[in-house]
């Protein structure tokens, strides 16, 4: 992804943390996809059997991944509506799945951007 001048580059803290290096950035960023892809079907296997415990430490999980690269909004989003979720299917006041849906939509645009990224050659020198 090409940047002019006046553009930040993409994930800026990530970018901060690592020195700019491009290459390492792709390399987070493909494990931050692959990681979370799997831990969402995980989400989704374990609310439906009802293993809320294992539910919220993979939400956990997934939000320090989304911490570590600057994501701080879905981050926070994800654990609260994850609580959300689990608290109505507790209760009865509604599927998990269903309440689940907003946190997983956001979820995957940020690793759809994620991948993005991670594919461009660019981001050999971001700083």
């Amino acid at each position: 992804m090409k940047m002019g001048r006046e553009q930040t580059p993409p994930y800026p803290v990530l970018a901060a943390l690592l020195g700019g290096d491009g290459r390492k950035m792709r390399s987070i960023l493909r494990v931050f996809h692959l990681s979370v892809s799997k831990d969402i079907e995980a989400i989704e296997q374990a609310a439906a059997r009802g293993q809320w415990f294992v539910v919220l430490r993979l939400a956990h999980r997934i939000s320090i991944g989304c911490r570590q690269i600057g994501e701080e909004r879905m981050a926070e989003e994800l654990i609260s509506d994850v609580v959300s979720a689990i608290e109505c299917a507790r209760t009865g006041a509604g599927s998990f799945a269903r309440q689940f849906r907003g946190a997983r939509h956001g979820l995957i645009q940020v690793l759809n951007l994620a991948e993005a990224y991670a594919a461009a050659d660019e981001l050999d020198s971001v700083a």
